[in-house]
């Protein structure tokens, strides 16, 4: 089999990965315990044969479902966790009639690759934290993406990563490029335009965000969270103040990474900030962690 490897992690903008699970569905089993009037032996070994028969065909569609998930995994990078998990799991849970008709090489091929490329990208994340190298760090982060389960936030923000990425960026590439977008295309205004429901509010502040085009640092924060999820890192929004230039503090919310157990701090909506005063983006708040964030951020509570 001709399977494609690639060490950098590539997520296509705009596409949603299946969550990583066991899906199981195996439908149109047929019904063979019907009645049976025995009036010789040719009639009972005939049913006999049509049962066999039924229950193989039966098991040459399972086969066949999850023959179909499995042939997928083509090009395996290190955001294909989750499409071999899931064909993992749908190998397992197949009957055992069923498995006798798949070809588990093709698995066992994508997942000696994939732990390849997982030992790969310990040992280059380990040489980019050596080389506080925040792009790298970014590029060989491990990757679980995650969604919020709404519906029409999850589309918002696959379109956000749509427009602002193209489908040759890495997953690293494509997490500045929306950074960047958020920057260039939204604005800093309050933003009461939203309820909660019973729903978190980091949900009704980033659909609020992504509707009317603006909001205050809770939409930003939201927003680029839920971004940052879809795109497979780990990330939450955190809520405390933030240092001012004139050495107090006010009410702020923002948005931390962890990679590899070491949290980083992106917060495009002071990012902005600084960008408007100093006419071009700077990074400055780009990944910063340690001294700087102790500094600048004062942590109070992880908010839903």
């Amino acid at each position: 089999m001709g399977m494609k490897i690639s060490l950098r992690t590539r997520i296509a903008a705009g596409t949603l990965v299946v969550a990583t699970g066991a899906l199981v569905a195996v439908t149109n089993y047929i019904d063979i315990h019907r009645p049976l009037k025995v009036w010789n032996e040719t009639p009972v070994e005939m049913h006999a044969s049509l049962v066999t028969i039924e229950n193989d065909m039966v098991a040459r569609m399972e086969a066949e479902e999850v023959a179909t998930i499995i042939d997928k995994i083509d090009t395996i990078s290190l955001a294909s966790y989750a499409e071999i998990q899931e064909a993992r799991a749908l190998y397992e849970n197949a009957s055992g009639d069923a498995r006798a008709y798949i070809d588990e090489a093709h698995l066992l091929e994508a997942e000696e690759a994939y732990a390849q490329l997982e030992a790969e990208r310990e040992e280059q994340l380990a040489e980019a934290r050596a080389n506080g190298d925040i792009d790298a760090m970014l590029e060989y982060a491990s990757c679980d993406v995650q969604y919020s389960g709404y519906e029409n936030l999850d589309a918002q923000i696959q379109q956000l990563i749509q427009n602002a990425t193209t489908s040759d960026m890495s997953r690293s590439e494509q997490l500045k490029a929306c950074y960047i977008y958020m920057i260039e295309n939204y604005y800093y205004e309050y933003n009461y335009n939203y309820s909660y429901g019973n729903g978190p509010k980091s949900v009704a502040w980033a659909n609020a965000f992504l509707r009317d085009g603006y909001g205050s640092c809770n939409h930003w924060s939201a927003t680029f969270m839920y971004v940052a999820r879809a795109l497979g890192y780990e990330c939450d929004l955190y809520y405390g103040g933030t240092a001012t230039s004139s050495g107090s503090s006010v009410e702020h919310y923002w948005p931390v990474l962890r990679i590899d157990g070491t949290e980083y701090v992106f917060d495009p909506q002071v990012e902005a900030d600084i960008a408007r005063k100093a006419g071009g983006i700077r990074y400055m708040r780009y990944g910063i962690t340690g001294d700087v964030v102790a500094q600048k951020y004062y942590f109070s509570q992880i908010v839903q």
